[in-house]
């Protein structure tokens, strides 16, 4: 298994734990009425932040861990990190999906704001098709490599 496919899998995994503790945490708060009032959308801005420094965070250990992982497994000591002419258009194609994927988002949830959705929502919504569009970056790489782009 190349670098590149080690890296989609914990990817896709980091993803799932980072945007399934933000959503838990976040519906927690929601139920307990801490987002209603004025300092409502300054706490979810510091929500999003804490998602984001911790969605670093938590990527890089999966990335580390996915690779020591799959090294134990394969019993392969030396593995090979090269990137080829492959891997990168694979990424391309990955990203440039992804990009529609979180455009499309982006217009729903303007739609969704035109229509009478509040901030709360809106952001959350953005949310979903950020880590949307990631699950269909990382799918779409893991089909390219495994149908031998």
């Amino acid at each position: 298994m190349s670098f590149e496919v080690k890296n989609t899998y914990a990817g896709l995994a980091s993803t799932v734990v980072i945007f399934a503790v933000y959503y838990t945490v976040v519906s927690g708060m929601y139920g307990e009425g801490r987002f209603e009032g004025a300092a409502g959308l300054a706490l979810l801005g510091k929500a999003i932040l804490a998602l984001m420094a911790g969605g670093i965070v938590v990527h890089i250990v999966m990335l580390i861990l996915a690779n020591i992982l799959f090294a134990i497994l394969q019993n392969d000591p030396k593995p090979s990190f090269v990137v080829d002419e492959r891997d990168k258009l694979i990424e391309l194609r990955g990203l440039r999906v992804s990009y529609y994927v979180f455009g499309a988002g982006y217009v729903v949830s303007m739609i969704a704001l035109a229509m009478g959705l509040g901030a709360f929502g809106v952001f959350n919504l953005l949310l979903v098709f950020c880590a949307l569009s990631a699950w269909v970056e990382a799918l779409l790489k893991l089909f390219l490599y495994h149908r031998g782009f």
